[in-house]
This record gives C-alpha cells, structure tokens and sequence, in this order.
C-alpha cells in the first residue's frame, strides 16, 4: 500500500503517531487524576502534561525542570506580592507590572522560564474561588507537578524513545555530508569542482545537522543527569564533527582554484588513493552493522603519508621555486590541512565506538535498584 506524500517517510510518521498517542495519554491521564482529587482548575495540569510529552525522554525531562522551576518561581513572586498588596487593591495593577516587568527580564535570557510570568500574573490578580494567594499557589504548583509527573511517566513506559539512541542515529547520519563534502574538496583539487550551489547546499546540509546534533546531545545529557542513562559525554563526538568541518573548510580554501600542474603530477595518483580510502571509511561509518565501529584508517594513513612524502621531495628537489608565490601558499596550506585531517580521523575513530554506548545504554536507576539486598533476598 503506497502511504500519501503527507504522511512523509514511515520512520517519521511513526515517530509523530508516537508523539501523538502519548500526548494524548498523558493529557487524559492528567485530567483524570486533577479530576479526582478535586482541583477546580485542573487544566494546568492537562496544558503542562501535553508541554512537556516530547519526542524523547531527554527532550521531556528538560522541558519539565524548566516548567517547574518557572512556575515555582512564579508562584512565590506572586504570593509575595499578592500578600504585600492584600489590602491596598488600587495598587494591584502597579504590583502586576513590576513582577512581569522583572521575571521577563530574566525570562528573557531564558524564554523557556517565561511559565514563571504566567504564574506569577495568575496568583497576583487572584481566583477568589481559590481562596487566598497561598492556596492559589500551592494549587496551581499541584496541578503542574501532577501533569510533569504524567508526562515524564508517559514517555518512560508508553512507547519510549531515548535521546541517547536519537543522538548517536543523528550522528551517524552526520558522517554522509561529512565525508561527501571531502570526496568533493579532494576533487577540486584537480579542477573538478561541484557547482557554488551544490556545494552551499550540502554546507547547509552540515549546518543544520550540526543544530540539531547540539539539540540532542543537550536532551542526552539529561537523561544523564536524572540517571535514566549512563552515556558518555556528547560533547566530544560533537567537538570532534566540528573539528572535521573546520578542517574541511581549510581545503576548501585551499583549493580554491587547483592545485599547480606541476604538484598535481605527482600527487594526483595518492589523491585518487585517498579518496577511494576515504569513501570505505565513510561507507563503514554510515553502514547500519559497522557504524559504532573503529573504522579502518589504514589505507587513509598510507596515502596521507605518500602525499606529504611526495610534497616534501617536490621542495627538495627545488621543483617549488617555479610556482608563484599563491601557488606555493596554497600547496601549503593544503599539506597543513591533510595533516590535521589525519588527526581528526584519529579521534574520530576513538570516539565512535562511543556511539553504541548512547545507542544501547539502559537505565542505570533501575540496575541500581535491582543491586539492593531487597531485590537480591
């Protein structure tokens, strides 16, 4: 059966009806439990359980810290102002302002706390069927407490997605641009350049995949920090992609026209050589059975090897006096920048077997418990 075009691939299809189902529990879930305690106003709870159910666990968890911390301090700037202005009514209006005017202030350096705004208005201005500012606070933080409480629980047990596995996925599929745009830098060296637009395209490609890589890995760090996994640090494989791109940059610079006839006739047969090393790197690391392993760097460091050999007997050999001053800084600034690549691809290899820790971590809360005298009796 051919699924509509609006549907968009399978994966992203079922991880949006994923996203949807869960909403959807948690809200009703919510509803449910403010319902029957017997809160007038539970619909905070439904609004911060459908907020904070997001695509993973990591994404969830974040947003839940920011939503209660917000509305925790929301709370005690409006009962602290509601109390002050208990009896002078005419200057509600004035205390409103301020305590607006101050949490936005804050609020602004950090948008996901402008919840606290919300709350902080919400107690000041009052609900007389809630009673007094104490109660409409203790109030609206049980409604949000009931709700995050849902949401987390939700994306835990109905259908769970980690951002740990979200990440190293993410950056598998980040290696394809990466090693694409070195194909490509390698072949302009020979004066067989992709178009100004072609390669803005993938350079885009990369930037965009760099955005979402930070998204990630800051969602992975916290299911680190509420110990649902025991990942290693994201920062390095993110440091080491980057690193990849700086270098990347450098060639291209490099090879912003070709390089001198002469150096390409003695370097063109190892370029040839280490773009084909380069492409078996870049199909292992991108293949779904060999992806978190060490690649095989030893046909990329044996022709990185011969080419900076040969670079070195063409200035030997004196062959460099003949090229133009541009000529050589080129030639050069292209021998630096294999140099560092051969470095990056070292760390790179160290770091992706990283990759199947956050791919297959498990929660390291729940083997601690099952580590107490209790669950071993």
């Amino acid at each position: 059966m051919n699924v509509p075009a609006w549907l968009g691939p399978p994966d992203e299809t079922w991880a949006r009806l994923r996203q949807a189902i869960q909403t959807t529990i948690a809200a009703s879930v919510s509803y449910f439990l403010v319902d029957a305690i017997g809160l007038a106003h539970g619909f905070w709870a439904v609004m911060t359980a459908i907020l904070v159910t997001q695509a993973n666990v990591g994404a969830s968890l974040g947003l839940a810290a920011d939503r209660l911390l917000g509305s925790l301090i929301g709370a005690v700037f409006g009962v602290i102002v509601a109390v002050l202005l208990a009896d002078v009514h005419e200057f509600k209006f004035a205390g409103l302002a301020v305590t607006v005017l101050v949490l936005a202030f804050f609020a602004a350096k950090r948008p996901s706390l402008r919840i606290a705004c919300v709350t902080a208005a919400i107690v000041v201005l009052g609900d007389p069927s809630l009673g007094p500012p104490i109660a409409s606070a203790e109030y609206r933080m049980i409604e949000v407490l009931v709700g995050t409480v849902v949401a987390i629980a939700t994306t835990l047990i109905v259908f769970p997605s980690r951002a740990g596995l979200a990440f190293a996925e993410h950056a598998t599929r980040s290696f394809g641009p990466l090693f694409e745009l070195l194909d490509d830098v390698l072949l302009a060296a020979g004066g067989k350049p992709r178009t100004p637009e072609e390669i803005s395209e993938l350079a885009a490609r990369i930037r965009a995949g760099f955005a979402k890589g930070d998204s990630l890995g800051k969602e992975a760090r916290m299911e680190v920090a509420g110990f649902l996994a025991d990942s290693p640090d994201p920062d390095a494989i993110l440091r080491t992609l980057r690193r990849m791109w700086h270098t990347e940059i450098m060639l291209m610079r490099a090879v912003a026209q070709p390089l001198p006839d002469a150096a390409l006739q003695r370097l063109g047969p190892d370029i040839g050589a280490l773009r084909t090393a380069l492409a078996g790197v870049g199909k292992q690391l991108t293949a779904p059975a060999t992806c978190y392993q060490s690649p095989d760097l030893s046909g990329v460091e044996t022709s990185l090897a011969s080419i900076e050999r040969q670079i070195e007997e063409f200035r030997a050999r004196g062959e460099m006096r003949a090229l133009s001053m541009d000529e050589v800084i080129r030639l050069m600034a292209f021998d630096f920048a294999l140099g560092q690549l051969r470095l990056n691809l070292r760390d790179l290899s160290e770091r992706v077997p990283e990759l199947a820790a956050f791919a297959g971590s498990t929660y390291p809360i729940l083997r601690r418990l099952q580590s107490l005298p209790r669950f071993n009796a």
